[in-house]
């Protein structure tokens, strides 16, 4: 294409470059990943995932006549995208339920443009940084969940008010409070999170940008107004960067109902721009940001530059007929002064090659934008449908419309055609509208290369047109280019290099594709391969590799690399008949040439290549250095081909290349080869006298015989057919090799001399043998075969040994080991390393269908190496990811990602609030089967609500309502009985431990494990399908805990559901979906691996695990064997299957709890409450089995942990499980030792004068249940039932403090370890606490006294005189706070107000901190007395008083009284207290000898 340009250029307003971009958009999750989308075109559409708004709102028949139904569920989401490492940005995790997403997306992206445009070392001055968004005044999610908490509770409350008049206010606001409580956090200080504009200055403040920041809402036209601001702020001079871009990620079913009504959205469900029978559009969301600079400024520093913003034009659509049509007038008017802005002519040939529309898909919008492109951009220049026309798209047609960031979408995508010269395609524009032949553009539905003839320039304009009749328009171009300017390194992008993959169903359809202009086959073949078992891949497709390319498929036959072309007619790999893949890893060459600097540093796996001895400068004939070299380049190679998702079914070795495997395949840890490598000393293992090696030409069988004339010389290695070596003194090897080449047989000495695999070494193995006897071995995770025994490594620990010895003393055998592995079904042979092993893998096999590939090269760079690796394996059957291969920009992460909660979902109350509002009406009927035993205390019920995920309890409350209408052939119902009679191995499944022999087993609190339900729900759901196999579990909740003692009867529910899953509902328990089949799936995938760097290894063993109380499991349920390594989002460890139902995934929980316990420091006590799904490659592993744990951390909240797991047994996969998520209930560094042996340790501090205090950590009422349960016998757990709600945690409080200061008295006094249910705390006839022996425990006469106040609790305890009398105990805690003077009046008498008086004038402190003392002291005194204030508290007089001491006279006694003042830990509400306790019985005397005597 030519261009042309207006005779002048536009003051004021310069070029501004774009340097960097990131998006978070359907289906991508970064920049990479959208162009690839884009270029493949890939549909992201999908329907509504759960829980972002509830389902029922889908109702096309009624969304007519209906506000609050609609007709469409089909959009654009990035539930499962949105992730983000809020740590990095100095944000706790803690802080993300109550934070709105959309700001910490915005922040994630906006950091991820600052990393593509070379990272923030290259940023301008901070305060000539600037950041402008898009964002629309939707109800994003965290506004939605404020609106509800507030309006909508208080509608609710409202109308429940008026229709039910006799629920009283209490029960009302408890209604309002459970209904808030499951919207998630609701703290003051997170309200300032839904401020609209923060979106933009939360970026700024946690980036430290110190520009303008601020946010603009100008509808669909938002991200692109925020452009034409940023454009303006660098045109100024006021900022040198800005960040520009849009933010929209509402899906909430307001904004949904507002289009339904609109009858905006699609009736078909789907978006088709500018297609003839486009009927509307689908929402999307996402958020994309692009890093301006002036052009003159990126060109001068360096920078790559995407694409040119030449200009920009904002316009409205004045008085139009309507607000909610579109009026092209306003559209010609902003997109006009974008072009004259850019000093171009819209209309001349040549002057746009992409214009990125609108394309909304709805009859008008497309209407009007397609008249406006025709009056700016003139007809058509050539007949309808030339190629030389224009091309027209919108990526609404793949992720939908994104409303404030619809622009920026559209910008990007732009940007990237440009920057890369390819045209993407739109979707469902098979018929285009008749409008668009009235136009210059046309729409393509593949990619397609972006040619712009002699001397043209690449050239784009991007519309947004927003709602309302705002509208904007961008024109880009390409960079310029500059002969002797190249960027700096700094943010050059090395891009791999491009790879052109085809299929066919047969050679002669994949002939036919090729059958086309190199140009066309290029953008088919880069764009998606298509389908088919016959595949073609080139690397770097040229004119001259497509001409090989079409000669190898015409002729037929395989193609294996030459020329960088792979053809195969019939694949060696996949399909039922396919073959199978080995590593072959390289020994010692004569070249050791290795490129994998650039692999290590793209995987990270530079730490492998420490020691100095990794690259090709080590002398080959020191076999220290290059033979750490060897294991250390394969070993990289291994670690970047599983990140390719090449994983090999069998490992093997040349020479000590079998050591490589050996650790590759993790039969000892990779530590101990560099243990090994470290200290081996070569020279120690040299034979006397010196040996040298020969390879010879010829097969080993006519070696063999030619060593009957040179006894001292023997056969070494079998490398291939026509390939042998020897050893021997070198004398009689030079002989020899003379010998050959006489009868004209290649031979060549070769400079080792180590006599490796050689008898001769058997005299200095002394030091090889020692290491041998000290690597920890371990089973393989896949099978390594030896070139020793031509066979796979032995079982046994001995044999293993044994064998690495014989390695050395016995030949290599290495072209028996390719034939017998070629026998065992391997096809394909990955060399990973460097060298020339694979040509002998190649001689071995010649003639053979099979396949080599080295993973590394001396004459390319390994990443490039690795791109062909990836491609002949694709080629061959495979499916590798390249896509790792792309340079990302990123940093490693070091802390798991904090998932985001998108979701809108209607909320349901707890079954507690509900059954209590019903029985206030007098509407409760007889409990159901799933309603709580008499036994439950309501606390448990309120813990039983916090763990159910309350939308889904309601459904299956539903669910279990309608089962128990009748009974169909659908629904079978069964009744299981929980006991520990009839499960007796619960009794391994308590949470609490007691004292030997204690007679309540109600105490213990066996509980069946969450995992164990899951294996009841499979259970039943295949005796109600015969047949049938349990092969997944899908969104599994558990609701409420199942305690066995005593035994409850729990009614089992199975519905079919018709699709092959059946629903499952445990009673109240737990419900959720088992997904049946008539046999275990087949594509199991391929296991995990971490980078050695990632890892550590674990601070215990597996059997500290239980010996040292990390967990509580007793021996049914000790099933985690093995803790193998630990890193920053993940753990590895070894399960030894139990015989108790559940077992082995409670021990999965089990290894999970161990990360957290060791990584985490607060609410560390976990137990499981969701598993999104589970899914069974076979049947569960008998008794005994070993399996493999591999635990991947996916986020970390404050409530929640959740994990991803994979469990193999014998290498493969068994089971994967998805989502499984742990609450985390309050816990701290301070309370483990506690909640490990409770009987020795106290939650409460023991503090000077004999008295503990203790605080309620508590955050919520589950943790508070558990910490209950740990304290309480079952007498007490019945009392604390009995106390209404509000009153049970000061009682809790307060009955902890009595029982830890009972038992750390008798600590103190010689007793030994004494479980808090051993102390009964109630109360005497006069209402006096008192404490007793529990079962047994024998108390000496002990008087207690406590108090509680807000979040804290004291105690006092005190031995009884020898004549029996109750001791003088007192102890009281007051908060500090203002009293009213009336309360000071009632309080104290004339003389103890003027002695207040006179203190607060001696001492200057408060008077609220005196009365405090006072009121303590009184309080202390009376419980001392036994009587109580009696309502009279001046009969209690202070009559002297110190900071410390004070004198209380009551009844003719005197009260010495200590006091002090605390504070509330950090985490808990700020509050001052003072406690104060009797020192002694009452005194008679003079008070200061009395105060001296307290001191004393």
């Amino acid at each position: 294409m030519s261009t042309t340009h207006t005779p002048h250029t536009p003051p004021g307003r310069p070029p501004v470059a774009i340097v960097g971009m990131a998006v978070l958009f359907p289906g991508a999750p970064d920049l990479g990943t959208y162009w690839r989308n884009l270029t493949a075109g890939v549909d992201a559409i999908t329907e509504v995932p759960p829980g972002r708004w509830d389902r029922s709102f889908y109702d096309p028949a009624a969304a007519r006549d209906r506000a609050d139904r609609v007709y469409c569920r089909r959009g654009g989401f990035v539930d499962d995208l949105a992730e983000v490492e809020v740590t990095r940005f100095g944000i706790m995790p803690s802080s993300v339920p109550g934070t709105e997403p959309e700001q910490l997306i915005a922040l994630h992206v906006a950091a991820g443009a600052i990393e593509d445009a070379g990272g923030a070392a290259r940023l301008p001055d901070r305060d000539r940084v600037g950041v402008i968004l898009g964002r629309g005044g939707y109800l994003s999610p965290g506004m939605a969940r404020g609106t509800q908490s507030v309006r909508t509770s208080a509608q609710l409350v409202c109308t429940l008010s008026e229709l039910l008049p006799e629920l009283d206010a209490g029960l009302l606001d408890r209604v309002r409070r459970a209904y808030t409580e499951q919207l998630g956090p609701d703290e003051p200080e997170q309200a300032i999170g839904l401020v609209p504009n923060l979106t933009a200055s939360r970026v700024a403040n946690r980036l430290d940008l110190r520009g303008p920041a601020y946010t603009v809402d100008a509808a669909c036209a938002s991200s692109l107004v925020a452009v034409d601001q940023a454009v303006g702020e660098l045109a100024t001079g006021r900022c040198d960067l800005v960040l520009a871009g849009g933010v929209h990620h509402c899906h909430d079913i307001t904004l949904w109902s507002l289009f339904s009504r609109l009858r905006a959205m699609s009736p078909s469900q789907r978006i088709r721009p500018f297609h003839r029978d486009a009927d509307g559009l689908l929402i999307g969301e996402g958020t994309g940001v692009v890093a301006l600079k002036r052009l003159d400024d990126a060109l001068r520093d360096g920078d790559r530059v995407y694409a040119v913003v030449r200009g920009t034009g904002v316009a409205s659509d004045g008085r139009s007929g309507s607000l909610v049509n579109p009026d092209p007038s306003g559209q010609v008017k902003a997109v006009r002064a974008a072009w004259r802005e850019a000093g171009l002519d819209p209309a001349a040939p040549g002057s746009v090659g992409l214009l990125e529309a609108h394309g909304t898909a709805t009859p008008s919008g497309d209407a009007a934008e397609l008249a406006t492109l025709a009056e700016v951009f003139g007809s058509p220049d050539g007949p309808s449908g030339g190629e030389e026309r224009p091309v027209i798209g919108s990526v609404k047609s793949m992720i939908g419309h994104t409303m404030p960031a619809a622009g920026v979408a559209g910008l990007v995508k732009a940007a990237l055609a440009v920057h890369h010269g390819v045209l993407p395609p739109t979707l469902h524009c098979e018929e285009p509208h008749p409008a668009l032949d009235r136009t210059r553009f046309r729409p393509i539905a593949t990619a397609r290369d972006w040619a712009t003839g002699d001397g043209g320039t690449r050239r784009a304009g991007v519309n947004a047109f927003g709602f309302g009749g705002i509208n904007a328009h961008v024109v880009l171009e390409e960079a310029p280019a500059l002969p002797g300017r190249p960027a700096r390194p700094a943010v050059a992008v090395r891009e791999p290099e491009q790879v052109l993959r085809l299929a066919a169903d047969s050679p002669e359809r994949l002939a036919a594709r090729l059958d086309a202009e190199d140009t066309a086959v290029r953008r088919a073949g880069l764009a998606a391969p298509g389908a088919g078992r016959v595949r073609l891949g080139i690397v770097d497709p040229t004119a001259k590799r497509l001409a090989l390319a079409r000669k190898a498929v015409a002729g037929g036959r395989p193609w294996r690399g030459r020329g960088d072309v792979w053809f195969a007619p019939e694949p060696l790999l996949g399909g039922p008949g396919g073959g199978r893949l080995a590593f072959v890893f390289p020994g010692l060459e004569a070249e050791f040439r290795p490129r994998a600097d650039d692999v290590a540093a793209h995987f990270g796996l530079s730490a492998l290549l420490t020691g100095g001895y990794a690259g090709p400068g080590a002398d080959v004939a020191d076999v220290g250095r290059h033979g750490a070299g060897v294991i250390a380049v394969g070993r990289v190679l291994d670690a970047a081909l599983r990140r390719m998702g090449i994983v090999p079914d069998a490992v093997a070795g040349h020479s000590i290349g079998e050591w490589t495997a050996m650790a590759t395949s993790g039969l000892y840890a990779g530590s101990a080869v560099d243990e090994f490598t470290r200290a081996f000393d070569p020279d120690r293992v040299r034979v006397a006298g010196g040996l040298a090696f020969a390879a010879l030409g010829a097969p080993a069988g006519r070696v063999a015989a030619a060593l009957a004339d040179h006894p001292g010389v023997v056969l070494s290695h079998d490398n291939a057919p026509d390939q042998s070596m020897v050893c021997g003194p070198p004398g009689q090897v030079e002989e020899l090799v003379r010998n050959f080449r006489a009868r004209g047989v290649i031979g060549q000495v070769l400079p080792f001399q180590s006599g490796f695999h050689t008898p001769m070494l058997a005299p200095h193995l002394g030091q090889i043998r020692h290491y041998a006897g000290l690597f920890e071995l371990r089973r393989p995770t896949v099978p390594v075969w030896s070139a020793t025994t031509v066979a796979t490594y032995p079982d046994t620990e001995q044999e293993v040994r044994e064998l690495f010895v014989r390695h050395l003393l016995e030949p290599v055998r290495f072209r028996p080991l390719i034939e017998a592995m070629y026998t065992a079904g391997f096809r394909v042979f990955v060399q990973a390393g460097t060298g020339q092993v694979g040509s002998l893998v190649e001689n071995t096999l010649r003639g053979r269908p099979h396949l080599v590939v080295a993973a590394n090269s001396p004459h390319r760079q390994g990443m490039a190496q690795l791109l062909r690796v990836a491609t002949a394996l694709w080629a061959d059957g495979g499916e590798p990811d390249a896509g790792v291969l792309v340079p990302t920009g990123g940093t490693a992460r070091r802390m798991p990602p904090s998932r985001l909660d998108l979701g809108g979902g209607l909320v349901s109350l707890d079954r507690e609030t509900v059954a209590e509002v019903r029985s206030a009406l007098g509407a409760r009927g007889c409990a159901d089967n799933g309603a709580p035993s008499s036994g439950d205390s309501p606390l448990a019920a309120e813990l039983r609500a916090l763990l159910a995920d309350t939308a889904d309890t309601a459904v299956a409350v539903s669910r279990a309502a309608a089962a128990r209408t009748a009974r169909t052939a659908r629904t079978v119902r069964t009744v299981l009985r929980v006991s520990t009679d009839t499960m007796p191995y619960l009794r391994d499944h308590c949470f609490f431990g007691q004292r030997p022999g204690w007679p309540d087993e109600a105490d213990r609190w066996p509980v069946v494990p969450a995992t164990t339900v899951v294996h009841h729900m499979t259970e039943h759901a295949e005796r109600a399908r015969p047949g049938a196999t349990a092969v997944a579990v899908h969104d599994v909740r558990f609701d409420r805990w199942v305690a066995a003692a005593p035994a409850v009867e729990v009614p089992v529910t199975v519905e079919a559901q018709g699709t092959g899953r059946a629903a499952v509902t445990f009673g109240a328990y737990a419900h959720g979906e088992v997904e049946l089949a008539d046999r275990y799936p087949g594509d199991a995938p391929r296991p995990w691996r971490w980078r050695p760097e990632e890892e550590r290894p674990p601070q215990i063993t597996a059997g500290q695990l239980y010996r040292d109380g990390w967990m509580f499991h007793g021996p049914a349920f000790q099933g985690v064997t093995e803790l193998t390594a630990t890193g920053d989002a993940h753990v590895r460890g070894v399960l030894t299957t139990q015989s108790a139902p559940g077992a082995l995934l409670d021990n999965v929980g089990q290894l999970l709890g161990y990360w957290i316990l060791a990584t985490l420091t607060e609410r560390t006590l976990v137990f499981p409450v969701r598993v999104r799904h589970i899914r069974f490659f076979g049947p569960h592993p008998p008794p005994g089995t070993r399996v493999e744990c591999l635990i991947r951390i996916v986020s970390v909240t404050d409530a929640t942990v959740e994990a991803d797991v994979q469990l193999l047994v014998d290498g493969a996969v068994w089971a994967e499980i998805g989502g499984w998520q742990d609450h985390r209930f309050d816990s701290s560094t301070e309370t483990k030792a506690q909640e490990r042996f409770p009987e020795r340790h106290t939650l409460s501090a023991a503090q000077p004068g004999g008295w503990v205090l203790l605080f309620d950590r508590c955050h919520d009422l589950a943790s508070r249940d558990l910490v209950m349960r740990r304290h309480l016998g079952i007498a007490e757990r019945e009392d604390h039932g009995r106390r209404p709600p509000a009153g049970r945690r000061p009682w809790l409080l307060g009955r902890i403090a009595a029982k830890d200061a009972v038992r750390r008295w008798l600590w103190e006094h010689g007793e030994g370890p004494v479980f808090p249910a051993e102390i009964r705390v109630d109360n005497d006839a006069s209402g006096r606490p008192r404490v007793t022996g529990a079962h047994g425990r024998a108390l000496a006469g002990l008087d207690v006294s406590l108090a509680h106040r807000a979040e804290a609790a004291v105690a006092l305890v005190r031995p009884r005189g020898t004549d029996g009398r109750p001791a003088a105990v007192g102890i009281d805690i007051e908060e500090v706070a203002e009293r009213p003077s009336t309360t000071l009046a009632a309080a104290l008498g004339p003389a103890e107000r003027e002695l207040l008086a006179a203190l607060c004038a001696r001492t200057g402190e408060p008077e609220a901190l005196w009365f405090t003392r006072f009121w303590a002291a009184k309080e202390a005194v009376a419980k001392a007395e036994g009587t109580g204030l009696r309502g009279r508290p001046r009969d209690f007089a202070v009559i002297e008083a110190w900071p410390d001491d004070l004198l209380v006279a009551v009844d003719g006694h005197r009260y010495p009284v200590r006091c002090r003042g605390v504070g509330n830990p950090e985490g808990l509400p700020e509050r001052e207290y003072v406690v104060a306790w009797t020192t002694g019985p009452a005194a008679e005397g003079d008070p200061e000898d009395e105060r001296q005597e307290s001191q004393q």
